[in-house]
């Protein structure tokens, strides 16, 4: 189970500090560009082509600390769930390039952050100019 890895790799910290610091990722809307890769659900072109290609979901959960607007930096990850399908790799990429974030959040500190990769959940696209 993913809470149980998360455990593991904070072994100094007691569950209930753990579950306090982890947060759903929030995701930015995908660009123009990237509609093609709406069916991927809202981490679009970041999903993993070895996860798309065996119609497999999953997620990964990112150490990070919070910036004052909300984004992550300084990420590590932590646990993936199934492994061997990228979602940790696609998720910290995702966080780098700000496509990621959380809300309410303490600012500078280090949080874990949850990522889930669903194909064909729903996914939000830049509005098109009128």
């Amino acid at each position: 189970m993913l809470l149980t890895a998360i455990l593991a790799s904070a072994l100094a910290q007691s569950p209930a500090a753990v579950s306090q610091r982890l947060y759903e990722a929030e995701f930015s809307p995908l660009l123009k560009s990237e509609r093609r890769y709406s069916s991927f659900g809202p981490v679009g072109p970041f999903y993993p082509q070895v996860a798309i290609e065996a119609h497999k979901g999953g997620e990964a959960t990112l150490s990070c600390q919070v910036t004052s607007s909300g984004t992550l930096e300084k990420c590590k990850v932590v646990a993936e769930t199934p492994t061997y399908y990228d979602f940790g790799i696609a998720a910290r990429v995702m966080a780098d390039r700000k496509r990621i974030g959380v809300s309410g959040a303490p600012v500078g500190e280090t949080i874990f952050v949850r990522v889930p990769f669903v194909l064909g959940a729903p996914a939000t696209v830049e509005r098109q100019s009128p």
